[in-house]
């Protein structure tokens, strides 16, 4: 579902496959855990198929929480679709969303 790698500090969490309401879920509790040893987590898209409304619901959780704690939560290399339905409901003004990896890391 997801691996985590470490760059500079940073944690990438490489998503895959879907993002529904169970991996959701699993993604938001592991993101939480990082979020307690670091201060800055990059989310990339690109391994991931498909996306649905449950699994949108809980990354916008993961930011509202990253908000409260005064984290930063950064999304990349999303496909087509992905990055229409962030525009389509409004998502792609509220979260950080960069092209790839790299501008992600440097913020």
């Amino acid at each position: 579902m997801f691996d985590v790698k470490e760059v500079g500090g940073t944690n990438v969490v490489y998503l895959k496959g879907e993002v529904n309401a169970q991996s959701g879920v699993e993604l938001k509790n592991h993101v939480l855990e990082i979020f307690k040893k670091a201060n800055t987590v990059v989310l990339s898209f690109k391994g991931v198929m498909y996306m649905n409304s449950s699994g949108l619901r809980e990354v916008i959780d993961l930011l509202k929480r990253s908000k409260k704690e005064n984290k930063n939560l950064r999304l990349c290399d999303m496909s087509n679709d992905i990055k229409e339905m962030f525009a389509f409901t409004g998502l792609d003004k509220v979260f950080k969303i960069y092209s790839d990896e790299s501008q992600a890391l440097k913020g």
